[in-house]
């Protein structure tokens, strides 16, 4: 019993589960069900990334020669770590491709006699810089302490336990010769066991995506920092240890535009796990925790916000719920026709259970018969909305202009006459959230009635086309680092459930007509992001759809299958810089399933 525990137990901190949810799992399912199907899972995830470090990673070729070679500084804070841990650490830098740098470490007054006498060994080597420090600091000021060695242009940090692959710093290098202006960098990464060996747990990272990284300190390893900047931001600062490195990415992007951050999506660091390690289990040391909500705290002070921080347990995370600044109206826009009792539904539950009341709502009627105009008319009135009438052939993109045409609101809520809210705070939270200058457009987790069926927690932009991630999907399970429980940046959201502030809507002149049926949201949302704006879903706004019950599947016959094909050939066509890809979407990701699965179809990696 205590090896089946174990197993299960293993199978939780792969799937990036937290240990409440582990039991959580074990007491509805049972002990031997949960062993057999999580343990059925680990062999397939175990196996399948095994299969693609096989298949994609072999394709790796190193034949760039480059113009600009910058030194880069490899700082390692040291202290009590083995060995076996310490001598693979300093091989795989030694062992890099890249020629161009130096070994920068800190003993940060170690007690085990091995620690001072490994280091011993390469002090001769003249690529390694080593200082002793006379007094422990921990891993801040032992990480400045190497940092003060450091002479060249980028500084990249790496723990004493973990490891680089071959070609990190080179293809580091290879991204600095596309763009030198770039001020920080950072990779995909993997965890090893204890030994070094089994790697497993790819963590394949979006492009850079500033509400992730306040949700979750996602870009971690590799990270590489202009040193100038590092330098001037004062280093890693003493009083955030745990979540030191995290704290320092946040003050380090705070000011830099997205032309000045780059991501590599290949695996070029490898975590340790030890037992007593956060890579294996967070709560091993909980001190990380108020840490984290400290740099939170810090950073949304600095930006001139306020927000309260709320502990997601279930991912030891903690979420930002920005507040509202001021008392802004929101013009709540709902397309409809000839669905009185649906809208019914939907209007009420905006009623009865909205905290936040300075909204209006708008109604857009493309044509309802006599008596259903009628009932929707005295709807309407009841609810202090106004209803605008209109009898035309269906153009939902229009239908979303001419609502926002006669608002008078501060940001627009654009909202499916088949959705139905289902808790109070959710415009105020989506509010808080739409005022931040860099936001675009804000979503929310759509859940199929009566079920915990994902219908939306954002957009991902495959090879089939946009999909909606974890579609059916249930919401029971933690999927893929916490997409559906933190907040994540998206390429894009559905207008089932959209806001945007009325001034960047109209910037980006509002909803294309021209896509009449299909993918004008997520047009609108590539309009977003192409002008500089970042699109988010709020996991903790949750709202019921009841999609297609308004207009129908399109995937239903051929002939709206074929405007739908047409549709997103002419979404690809007016957005070039995105075409099929998804810069929030990793291309190691399946390009052809919504589960965030492992693509083996890379041509190039």
């Amino acid at each position: 019993m205590i090896n089946l525990f174990a197993k299960i137990a293993r199978v939780i901190y792969v799937f990036r589960m937290n240990w409440k949810q582990g039991i959580y799992y074990i007491r509805k399912f049972g002990i031997r069900v949960t062993y057999a199907k999580v343990v059925s899972c680990f062999k397939a995830v175990k196996t399948d990334y095994a299969d693609w470090i096989e298949s994609v990673e072999a394709k790796q070729t190193y034949d760039d020669k480059f113009d600009y070679m910058p030194t880069i500084s490899v700082i390692v804070p040291v202290y009590n770590v083995l060995d076996k841990h310490l001598v693979p650490c300093i091989e795989s830098v030694l062992n890099q491709i890249y020629p161009n740098f130096e070994l920068c470490m800190a003993d940060d007054c170690s007690t085990w006699d091995n620690v001072r006498a490994t280091l011993k060994r390469y002090e001769d080597n003249p690529k390694v810089k080593i200082v002793y420090r006379k007094e422990n600091g921990h891993i801040s000021r032992s990480s400045n302490s190497a940092m003060e060695l450091a002479t060249g242009e980028f500084v990249a940090f790496l723990d004493c336990d973990d490891t680089l692959s071959p070609n990190a710093l080179y293809e580091v290098v290879k991204e600095l010769n596309r763009n030198n202006k770039l001020d920080f960098i950072y990779s995909d990464e993997d965890k090893t066991d204890d030994d070094g060996k089994n790697r497993h747990m790819p963590h394949f990272k979006p492009d850079w995506s500033p509400d992730t990284l306040m949700s979750n300190m996602y870009t971690c390893h590799l990270g590489v920092y202009r040193t100038s900047i590092a330098r001037e931001i004062g280093g890693l600062r003493v009083g955030y240890e745990g979540s030191q490195d995290y704290d320092f990415a946040l003050r380090f992007t705070e000011n830099l535009s997205r032309d000045h951050i780059a991501h590599i999506p290949k695996i070029l660091y490898h975590w340790l796990e030890r037992k007593e390690s956060t890579s294996v289990n967070p709560e091993s040391k909980p001190y990380i925790l108020e840490a984290a909500r400290k740099a939170k705290a810090d950073a949304i002070s600095r930006r001139g916000l306020e927000a309260d921080i709320e502990l997601v347990d279930i991912m030891y995370q903690w979420r930002v719920n920005y507040k509202v600044q001021g008392n802004p109206k929101v013009s709540i826009i709902i397309p409809s026709k000839d669905n009185p009792e649906i809208i019914e539904r939907c209007i009420n539950s905006v009623v009865n259970l909205t905290d936040y009341r300075n909204y209006e709502i708008i109604v857009v009627d493309n044509g309802s018969n006599g008596a259903n105009r009628a009932v929707y008319e005295a709807l309407i009135g009841r609810a202090g909305g106004r209803y605008i009438y209109q009898p035309e052939v269906f153009n939902f993109p229009h239908m979303c202009n001419t609502g926002a045409a006669a608002a008078t609101g501060d940001y627009y809520l654009f909202l499916n006459d088949d959705t139905e809210v289902t808790e109070g705070q959710w415009l105020q939270r989506m509010l808080g959230h739409a005022q931040i200058p860099h936001a675009g457009a804000v979503g929310a987790k759509l859940l199929y009635p009566d079920s915990k069926k994902i219908q939306h927690c954002g957009v991902i932009n495959i090879g089939n086309g946009p999909v909606h991630a974890f579609g059916g999907m249930t919401d029971e399970y933690t999927y893929f680092f916490g997409r559906n429980r933190i907040d994540y940046n998206w390429i894009a959201v559905t207008a089932a459930c959209l806001m945007v502030g009325a001034d960047k809507f109209a910037k980006v002149s509002g909803f294309d007509e021209e896509l009449a049926v299909a993918y004008n949201d997520v047009d609108l949302c590539f309009k977003l992001y192409e002008a500089g704006y970042y699109n988010i879903v709020r996991n903790d706004v949750i709202l019921r759809h009841y999609e297609s019950v308004s207009r129908g599947d399109d995937r239903a016959d051929a002939e709206k299958m074929e405007r739908l094909n047409n549709e997103r050939s002419s979404l690809y066509s007016r957005h070039p810089s995105i075409g099929c890809g998804d810069p929030l979407y990793n291309i190691n990701l399946n390009q052809h399933a919504n589960d965030f699965s492992l693509n083996y179809e890379l041509e190039q990696y």
